[in-house]
């Protein structure tokens, strides 16, 4: 099993649950108290295109759905919603959701998966993205940047650290893990913890 068979699925279907996520909000005062990471205030959910469907066409039907208008966003905008126009090796496609506000954030994000779920794209959602970046103070030297992954078909979290060159921290990423594990539904199977290295909100 890859990185697609995780995203997609293909393991015992397992509840959404997308109230987990607002567990995030818990787990970015655990990140900020133990490790001093601060919330990038960007996050994104990623999803794959239907079959047979252009990204153009599942483009304005998920804008319409979300209430997303490019002309009413603006770079001094506090909260942003858009659609990433890039697409990775697999095709998958992203939401962008921005807002310097962490809880705000949660809530887009939340509302973004529940929103397409409800109208027949849950089998094409994959997971949502939260970034973190270090703070001015941490209690680890030379933090990278990280990110919080929600894996929608198997409603778990777990944490991604990469580095220069396509490669991961895994010693922090298992140090979170048990940093988080009373804030978040941690995936427990670490074969699970695929690496998404084509992040639009890095």
């Amino acid at each position: 099993m890859g990185f697609l068979d995780a995203l997609l699925g293909r393991t015992k279907p397992v509840s959404a649950n997308l109230d987990r996520m607002f567990r995030m909000t818990n787990a970015k005062l655990t990140l900020e108290a133990q490790e001093s990471y601060l919330p990038t205030g960007k996050a994104g959910v990623c999803f794959r295109p239907m079959v047979g469907n252009s990204f153009a066409n599942a483009e304005a039907e998920i804008k319409e759905l979300l209430g997303i208008d490019d002309s009413s966003s603006s770079a001094t905008s506090l909260s942003t919603t858009r659609m990433d126009q890039s697409e990775d090796q697999y095709g998958f496609k992203w939401i962008i959701v921005e807002s310097d506000d962490f809880e705000e954030l949660v809530t887009r994000v939340h509302y973004v998966n529940a929103t397409l779920n409800d109208h027949g794209w849950s089998p094409q959602l994959l997971c949502s993205v939260f970034g973190f970046t270090p703070g001015k103070t941490g209690s680890y030297q030379n933090l990278s940047d990280m990110y919080i992954v929600y894996l929608y078909k198997r409603a778990t979290f777990y944490p991604f650290v990469p580095k220069t060159g396509e490669h991961r921290d895994n010693e922090a990423e298992l140090r979170l893990k048990e940093e988080l594990k009373e804030d978040l539904v941690i995936e427990k199977d670490l074969s699970q913890w695929f690496p998404i290295w084509e992040l639009p909100i890095r």
